[in-house]
C-alpha cells in the first residue's frame, strides 16, 4: 500500500506548515492561537467526541483505516488533517520525543524529567508498511475471549507499543489508540478501563514509560503490566468518573525537526553508514537505540 496522506499532502507539505507562521501553534480550525486557550478547546472538543464514541463505536476491521477514522471522529473539530497520515518530518530528518530515560524505568521513576530522547518513524511508505505489518498481525485468527486478562494484556501490548512507534497522527495518537483498543477490547470479551488514563496521573506515567521501553528496546513488560491494571473481563454499567476521558494532551515534545530546541541539531540527523539503525540519530546525546527498527520523531502529541 503506497502512502497516502490526501487532504494532509496538499496543505500540509512539511513540518512548519502545520503550524500559524512564526509560531509554535498548531493550525487549528478555531483559529486559536495562543497553546494554552488551544488545549482547553482541544480538550473540550476531544473529550466531548470520545463520549459520543464511548457510547456508539465506529465500525472497522481494526485495521489502519480503522485507527484514520478514530483520529477523524475524535478531533474533526480541532484540526483539518484529523483522521490523515502526517506528512513530516520525512527521512533523514528525525522525531525526537523526550521522557523517563531506561534507566530511570528501571528503578520505577516513571515521571522523571530526564528527557531522554525516543525515536519515531519518518512519515512515508516506510511508516505505512509498518502499520500495515502490525495491524495484520494483530487480526490473526486468535483465541483473545479465552484469554486471561493478564494475558491478553501481554498480547496486545506488543501490538500496542509497535503502532505507537510508528505515531502515524501529527497530535492525537495515544488518544486515537486508547480508543481504539478500548473497542478491540470489547469486542474481544473484555473491559479496558479507558478513564483511568485521565483520573490516575501515576498509570498514565507508567503506561507511556512502558510505551517507551518498547519502543527503545521492544521489551514490552512494562506496558503489559501496565495495560494488565485497566483490562478486565467485560462489565457494564460502569460509571463514568467526574474527570472526563482522556487528558487533553501528552507530554510535552523536547526539540522540533530541526533540532533549534532541546536536543543539539546534529542528532536530528541520520547517519546512512548505518543501514541496521537507519532512521535513529547517532549524536551521542541520542545514542544508537538497540533495535532495528526505523524510528523518528519530535512534536507534541
Amino acid at each position: 500500500m503506497a502512502w497516502n496522506a490526501s487532504v494532509a499532502a496538499g496543505d500540509f507539505p512539511d513540518w512548519e506548515s502545520y503550524f500559524y507562521p512564526g509560531t509554535t501553534v498548531l493550525r487549528n480550525l478555531f483559529g486559536e492561537r495562543d497553546q494554552y486557550k488551544l488545549n482547553e478547546l482541544e480538550l473540550m472538543a476531544v473529550k466531548s467526541r470520545s463520549f459520543v464514541l464511548a457510547a456508539d463505536p465506529i465500525a472497522g476491521g481494526f485495521d489502519l483505516e480503522h485507527l484514520q477514522a478514530i483520529h477523524r471522529h475524535l478531533f474533526q473539530d480541532v484540526y483539518a488533517w484529523a483522521g490523515e497520515l502526517r506528512t513530516a518530518p520525512l527521512f533523514p530528518v528525525s522525531m525526537v520525543k523526550g521522557g523517563p530515560s531506561p534507566e530511570s524505568i528501571a528503578i520505577g521513576d516513571y515521571d522523571a524529567g530526564d528527557q531522554h530522547p525516543y525515536q519515531y518513524f519518518p512519515a512515508g511508505d516506510g511508516m505505512v508498511s509498518h502499520l500495515l505489518m502490525w495491524f495484520t498481525r494483530l487480526n490473526e485468527p486468535t483465541d483473545y475471549a479465552s484469554m486471561r486478562p493478564s494475558e491478553f494484556a501481554a498480547v496486545i501490548a506488543e501490538p500496542w507499543g509497535e503502532i505507537n512507534a510508528a505515531h502515524p497522527f501529527r497530535e492525537g495518537n495515544t488518544r486515537a489508540q486508547i480508543m481504539f483498543f478500548t473497542q478491540f477490547t470489547a469486542t474481544h470479551g473484555h473491559f479496558l478501563d479507558y478513564e483511568r488514563f485521565a483520573r490516575d496521573d501515576w498509570f498514565r506515567a507508567k503506561f507511556n514509560a512502558g510505551r517507551f521501553l518498547a519502543q527503545y528496546n521492544t521489551d514490552t513488560s512494562l506496558l503489559a503490566d501496565a495495560l494488565s491494571q485497566v483490562i478486565d473481563r467485560r462489565m457494564t454499567g460502569k460509571p463514568r468518573s467526574s474527570r472526563g476521558i482522556l487528558p487533553a494532551y501528552e507530554p510535552h515534545y523536547i526539540s522540533d525537526p530541526s533540532g533549534s530546541t532541546g536536543l543539539p541539531p546534529e542528532s536530528t540527523r541520520q547517519d546512512p553508514n548505518r543501514p541496521d539503525t537507519m532512521g535513529v540519530s547517532q549524536s551521542p546525546d541520542c545514542p544508537s537505540q538497540p533495535r532495528k527498527t526505523t524510528r523518528t520523531g519530535t512534536f507534541r502529541d
